[in-house]
């Protein structure tokens, strides 16, 4: 039989399942507040571990995110290792390269690393003297009448949790979500889409960057689009993605894949044969998921956050601002009702999902974007478009402009700009 581990959480108010960036981000408000809060989290303590380059360590951060750390007040203590993207570079077969600015008075987004960030918003947490992390302890059933959680922790004994109130960080594969669906309290889809990857990391040459780091770089060829985003580490994170019924996902021998590619993709003048033969071999084809539920809470007592509440295509970048948007908006919300988390949790959803399904909706669109934007006529009207902004100045913003470098509603800038732009930029 198990044995099942005495626990002295019991009297902890507020427990959270995840200690990724929305879990830590969320951990650091409420412990600013005032909660006392435990961290839960299946995997081990990855700030002692060696980076794992078969996982994207470089992600773009833009003023939601950022918005979101200067209101923690954190932001001074982290600005000074952003590498700022003021746009993208897109290559063409001829060797030309487009430049599409994001900005109309060079605004950029910024690379940060997963680990590293992930780190530092974990030891901003332990500073407060309100968080504490459990490493190793995988979620396993949720009693919900009990309000007790069962986790299997490291030593090998099952490990009983109280909570007043839980909050489920854990991601795309949301254990907390998985539990409330199969006890019918929310109805939740993880769908896997249509899009496929396979991550190929691009190296320094000696010693530096072998294209512009303050640019996001695409290569949009046949049925392929890669991009490229500077690490900060004078390399880049080069992500390959293609649909499941394309003919590249049909080959299976690995010789013809790289004579697929070695054809139709001119970005490997920037990679080393046998090194780019050792990436794309080692790293595993990875699915990409979108998350539904048609609610994110049970009752007053547990919330969905995150990528847990709504996992979306990463053909925005803007994954991450979101999950750390919700949370700055549940903040917001918690302070509306003078730090009562069950009403919080309660009027979330109906609060965020409408602007998380927008975002969503961009995301989607803005993949069509990317696979034209090596063609001539998009990036004429794009720069049109730039030079409208600029022109029209605080009359027109581009939709890219708004969802990166403003704190509109995801919801508003889809019904007044999206549409329309997409029309502008995609019609021919």
């Amino acid at each position: 039989m198990d044995r099942l581990e005495k626990t002295p959480e019991r009297n902890v108010p507020v427990v959270i399942n995840g200690a990724g960036i929305t879990g830590c981000t969320l951990a650091l408000y409420l412990a600013q507040k005032g909660f006392k809060v435990a961290v839960y989290d299946k995997r081990k303590d990855f700030r002692d571990e060696y980076e794992n380059k078969k996982r994207t360590v470089g992600m773009s951060i833009s003023e939601r995110g950022v918005n979101t750390l200067k209101d923690l007040k954190v932001y001074d203590r982290y600005k000074s290792i952003l590498v700022p993207k003021y746009g993208r570079a897109v290559h063409l077969k001829d060797g030309n390269v487009f430049y599409q600015e994001y900005g109309k008075m060079k605004e950029a987004i910024y690379t940060i690393n997963r680990k590293d960030f992930n780190s530092f918003l974990m030891e901003c947490c332990r500073e407060s003297g309100n968080v504490d992390f459990f490493f190793n302890h995988d979620l396993e059933a949720i009693n919900f009448k009990a309000k007790r959680i069962l986790f299997n922790s490291q030593s090998g004994k099952k490990k009983a949790v109280y909570y007043n109130h839980l909050f489920g960080c854990d991601g795309a594969f949301s254990a907390v979500r998985t539990q409330m669906n199969n006890y019918g309290l929310v109805e939740s889809v993880l769908q896997k889409l249509d899009f496929l990857f396979k991550e190929v990391y691009i190296p320094p040459r000696n010693g530096d960057y072998v294209l512009d780091p303050n640019y996001v770089h695409i290569w949009n060829v046949s049925e392929l689009l890669f991009v490229a985003l500077p690490d900060g580490r004078s390399g880049f994170n080069g992500t390959l993605f293609y649909t499941r019924n394309s003919e590249f996902a049909r080959i299976t021998d690995k010789d013809k894949l790289y004579d697929f590619i070695d054809k139709n993709c001119h970005f490997l003048s920037c990679i080393d044969k046998d090194h780019f033969i050792k990436e794309f071999n080692d790293n595993p084809v990875s699915d990409i998921y979108e998350a539904r539920s048609s609610q994110w809470n049970y009752k007053d007592e547990i919330l969905l956050m995150g990528d847990a509440a709504h996992a979306m295509p990463p053909f925005y970048a803007m994954g991450m601002n979101t999950c750390m948007e919700s949370v700055r908006v549940f903040s917001d919300l918690l302070n509306q009702v003078n730090g009562d988390l069950g009403r919080a949790i309660s009027q979330f959803t109906e609060k965020r999902m409408p602007d998380a399904d927008a975002m969503k909706q961009m995301a989607f669109i803005n993949y069509n974007k990317l696979k034209n934007c090596h063609t001539y006529d998009f990036d004429k009207k794009w720069h049109d478009a730039q030079e409208m902004m600029k022109s029209k100045e605080g009359e027109y913003e581009t939709e890219y402009f708004q969802v990166a470098f403003t704190n509109k509603p995801f919801l508003d800038i889809l019904k007044t700009v999206s549409g329309k732009e997409q029309e502008m930029l995609l019609s021919h």
